[in-house]
Parts: structure tokens; C-alpha cells; sequence
């Protein structure tokens, strides 16, 4: 893979949604549509930054959707926490952990995404989202060997949290995938939730490649424009190949 091209997640009302990140984390909706069976899309992007969000309010399945525990989280920097506190909570925004002198806080979206908030130099940044996961090793070999990640660090917490920080060449956005042994470690991923993109240059070979390795491809074809597959635990992965 060359490009980590967008994270989509489902909300509960595209408009909510696509105000609250662009009055409360600078992003600029680019466009918006409506697909064949109702979905209500928005594509949300911060200037100069690859990777966007995308929108998508499936309306047929309704609006009342569970995101279980620490299933994932979005992380953007600011480089005041209490600006970035007095701001968010003028403005209504859940905070929900950290206080405005930590050096990380958590607050919570519209639609129940849980996002840090971690200080650096550079303010308004898109830095990882994360995904929990059940077993480290066999995820960070996954999206090695399947998707061209590299990993940049490992990490361990003294509540034995182990983090893996995956880097995709010449993309600004990590993914994070995290091993939390507090929590149960089984869980699932709920249909329609979210889904990670990336560009494919022949679509053929990776199918065959793919399906040779024993990858779940549950949608599309191998002569076709995008196939989904899911990653060990679940996570859906849309690949779109690339117009030439």
C-alpha cells in the first residue's frame, strides 16, 4: 500500500457530526452524497492532510448504535491544553478524562467516538487512530505483511496495556493497535461501525494474494473497483483500486 486514504465511521445525524468536527477540530467537509440504499455521507478533511474522515449516517439501519469499550479512538495534537479545554467545554464538548494541565486529555464526539487530545509543537494535527485488538503479534504482522505498515514503537503501560504504533510510509497518520488484558479479550466488532480505506494499484494480484493467505474477503471481486475484507478481529477494510 502507498496511502492510508480515510477512516470512515457511522454517526447517528451527518450534519451533527460534520459540525462538531469542523467547529470543534478545524476540519473542512469537502462534499457530501447519498448512496444507492440511503447512506448519507460526508467527507471531512484537515488542510494539507492526506488521510480524511468519512462520514456515514446509515440511515436505514437507524441512528441508535453501541460503540463498545475502548474499541477505537481518534487522536488529534493542540499545543495548549487549556486553551484546547476552555474552548471545547464553552462549546459543549464532553471532556471526559484529563485535566487542562496533562500533557493528554480525552474528550468524546457527538456520536460517542472517544478522541485524545495530546499536546506537541505542532496544533490541529490528525496523529493515529487506534484499534483495540485481540491478540498484538498476530494484528502488527497483519498489517505488515497485508497492508505495507511499519512499526515504529512499542510501548507498555504499568496497567500492562501494550501499544504498537504502525507507521505507512509517506502518510502523516499512524495506526495504533492496542492490547488492553484488563478488558475481556474477546469481543466483537459491530457491522457498519467503521471502516479503514486504502488505494490499491492491481486490484488482481492483491485479491489472489489476499485470498491465497487466507484473508476474510467478504465483498467484491477480484475485476472489480473495491473489494472488503476484515483484519483478525474484525475490522473492515475497504480496497479501492486506483484510476489509472
Amino acid at each position: 500500500m502507498s496511502e492510508f486514504l480515510h477512516i470512515s465511521l457511522r454517526s447517528r445525524d451527518r450534519d451533527q457530526t460534520v459540525a462538531w468536527y469542523t467547529q470543534n477540530l478545524g476540519f473542512v467537509e469537502e462534499r457530501r452524497g447519498t448512496t444507492s440504499i440511503g447512506t448519507q455521507t460526508a467527507i471531512l478533511r484537515l488542510p494539507g492532510l492526506n488521510t480524511y474522515i468519512e462520514v456515514s449516517d446509515r440511515v436505514r439501519l437507524g441512528r441508535d448504535f453501541e460503540i463498545p469499550q475502548d474499541l477505537i479512538h481518534l487522536a488529534f495534537t493542540v499545543t495548549d491544553m487549556k486553551a484546547a479545554h476552555d474552548r471545547l467545554v464553552a462549546n459543549g464538548v464532553k471532556w471526559t478524562d484529563g485535566s487542562p494541565t496533562d500533557p493528554f486529555a480525552f474528550i468524546e464526539d457527538c456520536d460517542g467516538y472517544e478522541i485524545e487530545l495530546c499536546t506537541a509543537p505542532v496544533g490541529g494535527e490528525f496523529d493515529h487512530f487506534r484499534l483495540r485488538v485481540s491478540d498484538l503479534d498476530r494484528s502488527v504482522e497483519f498489517y505488515e505483511r497485508f497492508l505495507g505498515f511499519v512499526t515504529a514503537e512499542r510501548t507498555q503501560s504499568p496497567r500492562g496495556s501494550r501499544i504498537a504504533k504502525l507507521e505507512l510510509p509517506g502518510n502523516r497518520v499512524k495506526l495504533e493497535l492496542s492490547y488492553l488484558p484488563f478488558l475481556e479479550p474477546h469481543f466483537s466488532v459491530p457491522d457498519d461501525l467503521m471502516h479503514l480505506a486504502f488505494p490499491v494499484d492491481d486490484m488482481p494480484t492483491l485479491y489472489h494474494d489476499w485470498q491465497s493467505n487466507g484473508v476474510v474477503i467478504t465483498e467484491g471481486k477480484p475485476d472489480g473497483g473495491m473489494i472488503f475484507a476484515a483484519d483478525p478481529d474484525g475490522y473492515e477494510l475497504e480496497m479501492i483500486a486506483r484510476r489509472r
